[in-house]
């Protein structure tokens, strides 16, 4: 009995060793693809980010030269006497 027993062991080891490298493949494949995944998030919100603060640069750029327009206007109207 105790002959059977070790050769048992051995045998199931041998036949389970496949799985357990598959097993691993799989979970390194999956550990792969999440970090694919996460990095290409990553990209996107630093993108978005980037046009946010571009647009807003741009739209307070185009508030201050309409703002400096109204106002050399406004001055020049008053300087000449214009109405």
């Amino acid at each position: 009995m105790k002959k059977i027993t070790l050769l048992i062991v051995p045998a199931l080891l041998i036949a389970f060793g496949p799985l357990a490298h598959a097993s691993v493949e799989s979970g390194a494949h999956q550990f792969k693809e999440d970090v694919k995944s996460a990095g290409r998030q990553t990209g996107h919100a630093a993108r978005d980010a980037a046009h946010a603060i571009g647009d807003g640069a741009k739209s307070a750029g185009h508030a201050i030269a309409d703002t400096s327009k109204r106002g050399y206007h406004a001055t020049k109207k008053w300087v000449t006497g214009e109405e």
